[in-house]
């Protein structure tokens, strides 16, 4: 697990995003987009925090000409992953820290499907959907395939794909190593 600090530049950034995305789908409180069938300010800053830091901490380990932040061009469909890491797709999964040990390492089948497809790699990260806490944790990561080979059905506020084992979920640290 990595902790990373997003700055104030950096939160003012993501708060901006997230209300971007709110707008294009149709204001607050409204379906949004998505399996979660919610748009809200504040789920989407746990989503934009969370692809910020992994892009932040893989930079630090990356040449970052490498990386190229898909997230930023969101309404652009025919990019894959939210971050594209030398022609690989990265998938980055968000939560609140205190839907953690509820949650974790949970995709809806249909997005599950697709980044099997792109051979995707998913990041799993807890952050707190405000400005107010500007502290972002990398929990680890798995390839999709992982998900796709290994987890199981479960309902929570939509159907999702579990890897329920905490010892299948791969360190950070041995991101840098796969993705060099």
């Amino acid at each position: 697990m990595i902790e990373v600090s997003l700055s104030d530049k950096q939160l003012k950034w993501c708060r901006d995003h997230a209300q971007k995305i709110v707008d294009h789908y149709g204001g607050n409180n409204t379906l949004g987009s998505g399996s979660y069938n919610h748009n809200k300010i504040s789920s989407n800053l746990v989503g934009v925090k969370s692809e910020v830091a992994t892009t932040v901490w893989l930079k630090r380990h990356i040449d970052n000409r490498g990386i190229t932040p898909n997230f930023v061009d969101f309404k652009n469909k025919k990019l894959k992953g939210d971050l594209d890491i030398l022609g690989r797709c990265i998938e980055i999964k968000g939560l609140r820290p205190h839907q953690w040990d509820d949650f974790k390492r949970c995709i809806p089948p249909k997005q599950l499907k697709s980044y099997v497809r792109d051979d995707a790699i998913v990041v799993w990260t807890t952050t707190a959907g405000d400005t107010k806490d500007f502290k972002v944790t990398l929990q680890g990561w798995n390839y999709a395939k992982d998900v796709d080979d290994n987890g199981v059905y479960r309902k929570t506020i939509c159907d999702n794909i579990w890897l329920e084992e905490d010892s299948q979920m791969r360190d950070m640290e041995s991101l840098i190593k796969e993705l060099k």
